[in-house]
């Protein structure tokens, strides 16, 4: 994707985001929004135009609000706890949700309504911890009396933040849009400090007390948590949206030009890349992810799902024919749940061999969507890693 094309996304989010969910179009995607998406325990929880819904096997099983409010728009990511969903809104709130019907136990207003939730919230140790674009970072203690939440603590920012926070040993890391990484005390919201970094357009990754991200300057980097040592461990022909993802010593990304690669970060060496995988030279948006120890799982911003092994080999490939730009997620069954950019709050569900599953509709009757199915469409294969090269 040329650097255009990245400014005119990033346009085009800003301007979904800006407007109301009664009147937002995108003519890049034809959908009222850019959904959020995770699962877990075989239900898909998504934040996706005037609702969050939970989702099992093609049924919905509740949804906030009951009825449609134009005046509520959502699309961060639903968190999900024991008992709770997190689902940040639009104009800057923070509903709680009883997990098991989807009515409400508490929000909060967080600031200024022009501001948006983006990224998910998230909870540690009964705490939950909320971003929004006016670069506020907001902390509330979980308490779900039906109260209004009050603040323990907010901390403004230097610029808008896209990206979820992560948390280690008591302080927060936040990346901003301003090309910075800001470390805050996760107890008082102090600031501790704020270092110039690339811009993150998708999640920070934790592992092993280590920071990974993809950047828009067409690398992947490591941030050390303990002595702060920053280094690039992989570096693109093209610019990277999505996260980079971790399966045991591998690394593995995908950048906007379509090119996957996969990097041995015991030795430093890069295994191998693919050529452009798709016809259109369509990039990744969404990130890769893990269908199983050996399978890496992605889809492309035309809707093109693909898998290939840790060797590089393609295994298989299909086509929705539907933008999508939100990672899948794996559900306990084996099968994965995608969210494509759409009108009527679909989710699909495909096999690990890429058969599909159950497709979930949204009523617009406001009665329960019935599960669907469509014709089978044959996996087809892909070159491997060797023979693209």
């Amino acid at each position: 994707m040329k650097k255009n094309q990245i400014f005119a996304l990033v346009l085009v989010l800003l301007s979904v985001l800006a407007v109301s969910a009664c009147t937002r179009s995108n003519a890049m995607t034809g959908g009222s929004s850019w959904p959020g998406m995770t699962a877990e325990d075989g239900i898909v929880y998504t934040a996706n135009g005037t609702f969050v819904e939970a989702i099992q096997d093609g049924k919905k099983l509740w949804s906030y609000p009951a009825e449609a409010n134009n005046r509520l728009s959502f699309f961060a990511a639903p968190a999900v706890d024991e008992s709770h969903v997190y689902a940040g809104s639009y104009d800057n709130q923070l509903f709680i949700l009883n997990k098991a019907d989807g009515t409400l136990a508490a929000s909060a207003v967080i600031g200024n309504n022009k501001n948006k939730v983006i990224a998910s919230p998230i909870i540690v140790d009964g705490k939950v911890y909320v971003v929004s674009s006016g670069g506020m970072v907001s902390s509330y203690t979980v308490n779900v009396s039906g109260e209004a939440l009050t603040p323990n603590w907010q901390t403004t920012l230097s610029s808008e933040i896209w990206v979820k926070p992560v948390y280690f040993d008591g302080t927060l890391y936040v990346a901003s849009m301003d090309k910075k990484m800001h470390q805050l005390d996760a107890a008082s919201g102090e600031l501790k400090e704020s270092i110039a970094i690339g811009a993150l357009m998708d999640d920070m990754i934790l592992q092993d007390g280590k920071l990974y991200y993809s950047t828009l300057s067409k690398e992947v980097h490591e941030m050390d948590l303990a002595t702060k040592a920053m280094r690039t461990v992989l570096t693109a022909d093209a610019e990277i949206w999505a996260s980079p993802l971790f399966m045991g010593d591998k690394l593995i990304a995908a950048d906007m030009n379509g090119v996957i690669y996969c990097v041995n970060m015991t030795t430093g060496a890069e295994e191998w890349k693919t050529e452009k995988l798709t016809a259109e030279k369509m990039g990744f948006i969404a990130s890769p992810v893990a269908l199983d120890e050996n399978t890496i799982l992605l889809i492309d911003e035309n809707g093109n799902i693909m898998t290939y092994d840790l060797n590089g080999k393609s295994i298989s490939q299909r086509s929705m024919s539907q933008s999508v730009y939100t990672t899948p997620a794996i559900l306990e069954s084996g099968s994965f749940a995608v969210v494509p950019v759409s009108d009527d709050g679909q989710v699909k569900t495909f096999t690990a061999d890429l058969k599909e599953d159950w497709v979930y509709t949204r009523s617009t009757t406001g009665s329960t969507a019935e599960a669907t199915a469509e014709p089978t469409v044959e996996p087809t294969a892909e070159p491997t890693a060797a023979e693209a090269k």
